[in-house]
């Protein structure tokens, strides 16, 4: 079987490095087997063109490749999967499992019993009142939180472009979601995602929550995404492994949090390949649970 490959972002300060971010892992990968690719993320992610994104890229040959790195969009994945293809390189996340883990739409069919209640519209939509109101109406008068597809404004716009404190409040929901797209701008993916507000512990404080990473539908690991997350212990294993095994895609993180009567819950889902360490020793058996994966089912674009 022919050496995998791990691509990992340049440094845009020295293209001859990995990402200062990532260099651990990159090490990580090398100890598991794989050899270490650099891409250029800007020219992919900003510019969509991945001949020059691959341009300082070197393969010895076909192969399987695995990417751990900053996110990007839809376009800028299937752009970089179809040029890697191209090279006889497979990368062992489909385009449309990338997206189906990194578009919250993607993965809450598969998992909505595990996740508060979620409805979300279309960008085409979302300059229609009467859309919104279908969308919040099943909360009654729940709280609510807003993102796009993929990002919120938890941090540092919590209570002006992210909580929703009544569903009902048709007032204070549109407030929040004008506030929100003046923030998101631009950058605006998918469209808007409302999700039933869950207190979690520690309430009234910045939640404690645990991030597992999951391979071919198994769960490599599960670890408190900071210090003070250490109280609650994690998740009860079968449960995680029941979780892990509906996720729809072969490389996938996922995130959990408790809530004051002691229930866990499953607050979101991404994409492996672009989501963060919760802990730096993760990287090793993250790895080699992607080192020693089976290679015979591969995705298909």
């Amino acid at each position: 079987m022919p050496t995998p490959f791990a691509i990992f972002c340049a440094d845009p300060l020295d293209p001859r490095a990995v990402e200062p971010a990532f260099a651990d892992e990159a090490q990580a990968a090398r100890d598991a087997g794989f050899s270490v690719v650099r891409i250029d993320h800007d020219e992919l992610d900003h510019r969509i063109d991945p001949i020059a994104a691959l341009r300082q890229s070197r393969f010895d040959g076909a192969g399987t490749a695995v990417y751990r790195g900053w996110m990007m969009s839809i376009e800028a994945y299937q752009a970089l999967y179809e040029a890697l293809r191209a090279r006889s390189i497979l990368l062992a996340t489909s385009p449309r499992e990338y997206a189906a883990c990194h578009h919250a739409p993607g993965s809450y069919p598969a998992l909505a019993e595990w996740m508060p209640k979620t409805v979300w519209i279309k960008q085409d939509r979302i300059e229609s009142g009467e859309a919104i109101g279908a969308a919040v109406e099943p909360f009654g008068h729940s709280s609510l939180i807003l993102k796009d597809w993929v990002k919120s404004q938890a941090s540092g716009y919590w209570e002006e472009a992210c909580f929703i404190a009544d569903a009902a409040d048709s007032g204070s929901v549109h407030r929040t979601i004008a506030r929100f797209r003046e923030l998101q701008g631009d950058s605006l993916v998918g469209g808007l995602v409302f999700k039933q507000y869950i207190p979690l512990l520690p309430v009234g404080a910045p939640a404690h929550e645990y991030r597992a990473f999951i391979v071919d539908g198994r769960l490599v690991g599960c670890w408190p995404r900071s210090e003070a997350a250490n109280v609650l212990g994690p998740p009860p294993a079968g449960w995680l492994g029941r979780i892990a095994a509906q996720v729809p895609s072969s490389f996938a993180s996922a995130d959990f949090g408790r809530d004051e009567v002691g229930r866990w819950w499953l607050l979101e889902v991404g994409d492996g390949q672009v989501s963060g360490l919760p802990v730096a020793t993760a990287a090793v058996p993250l790895f080699q649970a992607l080192a020693s994966r089976s290679m015979e089912n591969l995705p298909q674009a």
